[in-house]
């Protein structure tokens, strides 16, 4: 652990070779293609007055198997018999053998940039704060190696190696064990022929020889999801998770579909975080500018000896000294000439 509590991350920044990146890439478009196909197969089933989607809470109840439901948003399991649906186990990766199936469908109040650029992930500390934002889960971890990054045509593209850890909090760590995940995370918008938007998250376990599996109690787990978000009317997103987890026990089994519910709960606040990101980028870039601009005043000799050269503010007398001070905040060490 380090002095802030974290752990501490146990494997240094991936060197992949270009085989391990062509299987990241292969692996993503796979499940991304494997999502898009779910999505339409649920899509086609349209209001034939309307013509929109299905509503999230009246999904082929013979295949699914509702489990929470409230009015945006609905979770369900895939029933694993009595089914005329026949399961599609053909996974990429190859790293399962009878996993459950978790779906969640719903609806966010906004438009797709928005939603986009509150769930995007960058980096490690853009997951934490997401995670315990929209999910209330804590995590440790970081980001092992990057493959793609925002472009112009895609400012919320991303690719990468993460190794990540999910905090249980008291009393489930007594009884839960630690699980650690080594995943590739993906995240972009595609448009479609017919001109059609789509935001995407894709995230999934991957083997690597660079990070084998960690003594016990930490146990390896498996994750796999697939998300798709797309505006389907003005001023509403259309949200669809398809989530593959391990059955591990009645106990921990809970805890996963709890956690999936919270985290479906937590995707329609993805706008309000958005918002704080731009706050934080205003706030930010605000304090950059201003010593920026004390910096070039400085160096031009502009700055008048009754100006603070650290936040611009005016000097006042005092009654003890002819020399000009002024009332600052603690972290303003502008030092009087």
């Amino acid at each position: 652990m380090t002095p802030d509590g974290r752990r501490e991350v146990p494997f240094a920044p991936l060197n992949l070779t270009l085989d391990q990146q062509q299987l990241c890439q292969d692996l993503t478009f796979q499940l991304l293609d494997r999502t898009l196909r779910s999505y339409d197969e649920r899509d086609a089933c349209r209001n034939p007055l309307s013509g929109s989607p299905r509503h999230h809470a009246n999904l082929d109840s013979t295949r699914w198997k509702q489990l929470r439901t409230q009015t945006n948003a609905s979770l369900y399991s895939e029933r694993t018999s009595n089914t005329c649906t026949p399961r599609d186990l053909h996974l990429p990766g190859d790293i399962w053998e009878n996993p459950c199936v978790l779906l969640a469908v719903g609806t966010i109040e906004s438009n797709l940039s928005e939603v986009m650029f509150g769930l995007e992930i960058p980096d490690f500390l853009a997951m934490q704060v997401r995670s315990e934002t929209l999910g209330k889960q804590p995590l440790d971890g970081a980001v092992l190696a990057q493959l793609a990054g925002p472009t112009e045509a895609d400012p919320f593209q991303f690719m990468g190696i993460t190794w990540m850890v999910g905090e249980q909090s008291w009393p489930l760590n007594k009884v839960v064990r630690p699980r650690d995940f080594v995943i590739v995370t993906a995240t972009g918008v595609v448009s479609r022929p017919n001109g059609e938007r789509i935001g995407y998250e894709v995230v999934q376990s991957i083997d690597l020889p660079q990070c084998p599996a960690l003594p016990k109690p930490m146990i390896r787990g498996k994750l796999m999801y697939g998300a798709i978000y797309r505006q389907f009317e003005k001023g509403a997103v259309d949200v669809y998770i398809q989530m593959y987890v391990e059955p591990q026990g009645r106990l921990v089994d809970k805890v996963v579909i709890a956690a999936m519910w919270e985290s479906t709960l937590g995707f329609s606040n993805s706008p309000q975080l958005s918002e704080t990101k731009k706050l934080q980028w205003c706030i930010e870039n605000k304090s950059i500018k201003r010593r920026e601009q004390a910096s070039e005043l400085a160096q031009s000799g502009k700055v008048e000896p009754s100006t603070c050269g650290n936040c611009l503010k005016k000097r006042i007398p005092t009654l003890v000294t002819t020399t000009p001070v002024h009332f600052v905040r603690h972290h303003c060490v502008g030092v009087a000439e």
